[in-house]
């Protein structure tokens, strides 16, 4: 009876997890969708709003672990990339990293007492502040390539949608033929055997997406740099992912925070993105 009662209440919180799961991608991808098709300087202050708050967890879990942030200002500046790439393009990017790299450490250096780090506070921000702002802007600048609304949108979602199946494909691959451990001190579940799973299934959710929703940019960017590009998101997916684990391992947490039940953080939903985004612009950038 006691087994049966703990099967019950274990299904219980399955069940409720699963419930919380739907409910916040009910709302969150018919939002995200919208965003993206209305563009301009709406869908930049999004994925500003989406840098404001990645940073912050970035701070949270750092200072959790004794090491010193500048939160709140790493946040704010780092919601102000995605607006500078619609505004200025996206060298905007380099810019901005220049001057925030630069008032960082002179803000650190005149605030806090070199017992107290002001070096490493300032390294760390500026580290948070580009690896989460300065790589989501790419997505506003993925967005206005192709100049026609539903194209553009279509191209931005290009990358998340590969990058979702790329997730799929290693999570079933790995646990049907998952062996030997890809990094185990990082992420005990994640296997090769996965790994090559999503990395084969990267080229062929990029040429079947590309073929369905964007013919004329796939019949100009040609097959071949098509599959390319899929194996390069699907290796940046991957690689993106054990980035954000490491970083959890680091800070000892399991996710990043609890702003969406069922799902962690906004860092466990965007690790892979952080990635795939830019990696997306490059590419189509140099040889579309």
């Amino acid at each position: 009876d006691g087994r049966t009662k703990r099967n019950s209440l274990r299904g219980g919180a399955v069940a409720s997890e699963l419930s919380k799961r739907r409910a916040v991608a009910a709302i969150g991808i018919p939002v995200c969708i919208a965003v993206a098709y209305t563009g301009g300087v709406v869908f930049a202050a999004g994925l500003g709003v989406l840098a404001y708050l990645g940073v912050g967890e970035i701070g949270a879990m750092l200072g959790d672990r004794g090491s010193r942030h500048m939160n709140r200002v790493g946040a704010l500046l780092a919601g102000l990339f995605p607006l500078a790439a619609f505004l200025f393009g996206p060298q905007a990017v380099g810019w901005l990293a220049v001057a925030c790299l630069l008032g960082l450490l002179g803000f650190a250096t005149l605030h806090i007492p070199p017992p107290e780090m002001p070096f490493q506070t300032a390294a760390l921000t500026f580290t948070a502040v580009l690896y989460v702002g300065g790589l989501l802007s790419f997505g506003v600048s993925l967005r206005e390539y192709l100049p026609e609304r539903l194209e553009g949108t279509l191209l931005f979602f290009l990358p998340v949608v590969v990058t979702w199946v790329v997730d799929t494909a290693a999570y079933t691959g790995g646990r049907a033929m998952g062996r030997r451990k890809m990094a185990p001190a990082i992420s005990p579940n994640k296997t090769v055997e996965g790994g090559l799973s999503g990395l084969l299934a990267g080229p062929i959710a990029a040429v079947t997406y590309a073929w369905i929703a964007l013919p004329g940019f796939t019949a100009s960017l040609g097959l071949g740099l098509l599959v390319v590009l899929g194996f390069m998101l699907a290796a940046a997916a991957i690689l993106g992912d054990l980035v954000e684990s490491s970083l959890k391992r680091e800070c000892q947490v399991k996710d990043s925070s609890a702003l969406l039940p069922g799902h962690g953080g906004l860092l466990d939903r965007m690790d892979s993105l952080l990635w795939t985004i830019p990696v997306a612009y490059f590419f189509i950038a140099m040889f579309a």
